[in-house]
């Protein structure tokens, strides 16, 4: 593991059971793990709108679309791709060794609407 990072276990491949997406909270963060090809990335799992979760939204073409107006964000960048998104949102450091997913929790997001996850 990198020196540099702080891992902190998140989950199991297997719980994702054949789904995408998995919501969580760990150390007062609310986290969405998104499977992306063989890939998995940790997102802070709020649009960047309004605060509203993003587990519902619908996953295409490494974007994840908020479900409730509609926002567009780039998985591998965390970018906006269309609003009415305010800004990028919050990607943690995150790799897969073995089963386990880890992400690097240290830099806890500041939200738009003026809260720390």
């Amino acid at each position: 593991m990198s020196e540099s990072l702080e891992w902190t276990p998140l989950a199991r491949t297997a719980d994702f059971a054949g789904q995408r997406k998995l919501a969580m909270k760990i150390s007062g963060i609310d986290l969405l793990l998104l499977m992306d090809g063989a890939d998995v990335v940790v997102i802070h799992n709020y649009c960047t709108h309004m605060g509203r979760p993003l587990d519902g939204g619908r996953l295409s073409a490494g974007q994840i679309t908020c479900p409730f107006h509609g926002a567009c964000f780039d998985l591998r960048t965390g970018a906006a791709r269309s609003g009415p998104a305010v800004g990028s949102l919050h990607r943690f450091a995150s790799r897969v060794e073995g089963e386990t997913i880890y992400a690097d929790l240290r830099n806890k997001p500041i939200t738009p609407w003026g809260r720390r996850s």
